[in-house]
């Protein structure tokens, strides 16, 4: 299973991946993992033609009309990739500054965000400051680990003004933006400054939520690092198969091959939690904030996970420079740093199940299974209404025979299609424009 369920969406994954396969190759990593500065990848203008950044943005700021969820299923491939670049920096921004109530900020920035020639960063914490001036505020303060922001034209980032909380985007030219030594060093983090940066009220993100910009990162992280460990297994498991001790393939070997059970596990575990984390905010459900907490939980620790254990399949060769395993290492433990910790995320969710929150499971049939639906719903009712033990078994026998017969003559059981319960999984082809 991957992040994309249906025929449209799997579709986009494979263009994405054939996309990578050619432009992101090793080589292509290795340069900026070896780089003294970070830079824009020279892939960047061919990503941009291929209207990615602008997925998930409306079609009237240049978008393409879709939604997070199909935004995530790029990611897992840009992740499977460990792709260098401002991607998700910049789609993490948009998606940021889209759900603003500000049109003066959306209409300025998001064209120029989903064709490329701008990139944006967001800080998710940090110690900015701000005080009234007449509609503008004036911030300071500072933001010491923002992912991407060395490439971003454009810093979303969260000030307080005397206790209430807003959300600004700022030009990278007013602020100072200092690279910091970054474990991923394919992709970096660096610190931003701001010294009485004047935010005019057309850069006021009005209606953007701490909440809002956490659950953005939760869903688009983990869908990342669900691409991220994809790769992990992938690697483990083929590697797992040719190398051999003792006279035959380590695969063969308990050990190995329950860790690497356990590694497919987590694997499936992270995309579908990522899948919901993305469906849920699409389809602005009131738990989306607790999916957005499981993916959050589940989808980075299960990146970190996998890279250990595939260091630890692959051997000797994992922990060498030389081996790409300790770069998606490196990503992964980034992108569980960033997002803050396991532990934290999990006492949420916990909090909230214990609270009674559930995630609703909708299960979208076809259209030929609701009779078969209702006449089953109708029997279930009159047995329950049978009080007699003895003769509601008789019933059951009697009601469930023909069921049989109609199976062993061949014919299938209603069952849930392979379609997502997301309304954007529904859309006919063509009804959207697509460039993949």
């Amino acid at each position: 299973m991957a992040i994309g369920l249906t025929e449209e969406h799997e579709a986009l994954a494979d263009s994405v991946r054939g996309f990578a396969e050619r432009n992101i190759t090793a080589s292509v990593v290795r340069t900026a993992l070896d780089a003294d500065e970070e830079t824009r990848p020279a892939f960047w203008p061919a990503l941009a033609e291929q209207g990615l950044l602008g997925l998930h943005l409306d079609e009237k700021h240049g978008g393409q009309g879709y939604g997070l969820l199909e935004l995530s299923i790029v990611l897992e491939e840009l992740g499977r990739a460990v792709a260098p670049g401002p991607f998700l920096p910049t789609v993490l921004a948009s998606a940021v500054i889209d759900g603003s109530g500000n049109a003066k900020a959306c209409a300025e920035l998001l064209p120029v965000l989903a064709d490329g020639s701008r990139t944006a960063a967001v800080a998710l914490d940090g110690s900015l400051t701000a005080r009234r001036d007449g509609d503008a505020l004036v911030v300071s303060g500072t933001a010491a680990t923002v992912l991407g922001a060395s490439l971003a034209d454009v810093l979303v980032l969260p000030v307080d003004a005397d206790g209430t909380e807003f959300w600004v985007a700022v030009d990278a030219a007013d602020v100072t933006v200092t690279p910091v030594e970054s474990l991923d060093r394919v992709r970096r983090v660096a610190k931003v400054e701001a010294s009485d940066v004047t935010v005019t009220a057309d850069r006021l993100l009005d209606d953007v939520t701490d909440r809002r910009v956490r659950d953005l990162a939760a869903a688009l992280f983990g869908a990342e690092a669900a691409g991220a460990a994809g790769w992990l297994v992938t690697t483990a498991a083929e590697y797992a198969k040719v190398r051999e001790q003792f006279g035959r393939p380590i695969g063969q070997f308990q050990g190995v091959k329950h860790k690497a059970a356990r590694m497919l596990i987590a694997l499936e575990q992270a995309r579908a939690a990522a899948w919901d984390a993305a469906r849920a905010i699409d389809d602005l459900a009131a738990d989306a904030g607790f999916a957005a907490a499981v993916a959050a939980d589940i989808a980075a620790d299960a990146g970190v996970q996998t890279a250990r254990d595939a260091i630890q399949i692959l051997g000797g060769i994992g922990f060498t420079w030389e081996h790409d395993a300790h770069v998606y290492l490196r990503r992964t433990l980034t992108l569980r740093a960033l997002l803050g910790s396991s532990k934290d995320w999990a006492a949420e969710v916990a909090a909230t199940a214990l609270g009674g929150g559930r995630r609703e499971v909708v299960l979208e049939l076809d259209e030929d299974a609701q009779p078969t639906r209702e006449r089953l719903q109708a029997e279930i009712a009159e047995l329950a209404a049978i009080e007699d033990k003895t003769e509601r078994n008789t019933r059951m026998a009697t009601t469930a025979g023909p069921s049989r017969t109609s199976r062993s003559r061949g014919a299938a059981p209603p069952g849930p299609s392979s379609r997502s319960s997301s309304s954007r999984s529904s859309r006919p082809p063509g009804s959207r424009p697509r460039t993949w």
